[in-house]
C-alpha cells in the first residue's frame, strides 16, 4: 500500500474511532437525567455490546486475510469471545452488565497488548489505549448514575 494510502486510512480510522466515542459519552451524560435514565442506560449498555463485538470482528479479519497461511483456530475463537460477553451483559441488569463490559474492554484490550502485540501495528494499538480508557471511562459514569439510581 502507498504512504499516501496508509496515511489516509489511518487517519480515517482514527477520527472514526473517535467519532465512535461520541455516543458513549452522549449516552452516559443522558443516564444522569431522571426522564431518562432508564433508555440510556440501555443505550449505552447495547452500544458498548455491539463495540465489543466489533473489536472481535477485527480478530476475524485478521484471521481472514491469510487463513490459508497459518492456524487461526486460537484468533478466530478469540475473536468471537467479545460477543458473547456483551450479549450476555445485554441480559443482565444494567447494575452487573455494565460492569461485565467494563471488564470486556479491558480483557480484549489487554490480550491485544499482550497475545497480539506482534501482529497488530503499532498505531492500532496505541489508538486502542485511547479508545479503551475513553469508553471505560463512559461506561463508569453510566454505571454510576445506574448505582445511584439504586439510593
Amino acid at each position: 500500500m502507498s504512504d499516501r494510502f496508509l496515511r489516509r486510512n489511518k487517519m480515517m480510522a482514527r477520527g472514526l474511532g473517535i467519532g465512535g466515542l461520541l455516543p458513549f459519552y452522549a449516552l452516559a451524560l443522558l443516564t444522569w437525567h431522571d426522564g431518562l435514565r432508564t433508555w440510556a442506560l440501555d443505550s449505552v449498555t447495547g452500544y458498548a455490546a455491539v463495540i465489543l463485538a466489533f473489536l472481535g470482528a477485527v480478530h476475524w479479519g485478521r484471521a481472514l486475510a491469510d487463513l490459508d497461511q497459518r492456524n487461526h483456530i486460537g484468533t478466530l475463537l478469540f475473536g468471537i469471545m467479545p460477543a458473547m460477553i456483551g450479549w450476555l451483559a445485554v441480559m443482565l441488569p444494567v447494575e452487573f452488565g455494565l460492569p461485565m463490559l467494563i471488564a470486556g474492554l479491558v480483557f480484549v484490550w489487554g490480550s491485544e497488548q499482550m497475545v497480539f502485540f506482534e501482529v497488530l501495528p503499532a498505531w492500532y494499538r496505541h489508538l486502542r489505549h485511547l479508545l479503551t480508557a475513553a469508553a471505560v471511562l463512559a461506561l463508569v459514569i453510566a454505571w454510576a448514575a445506574a448505582m445511584m439510581s439504586m439510593f
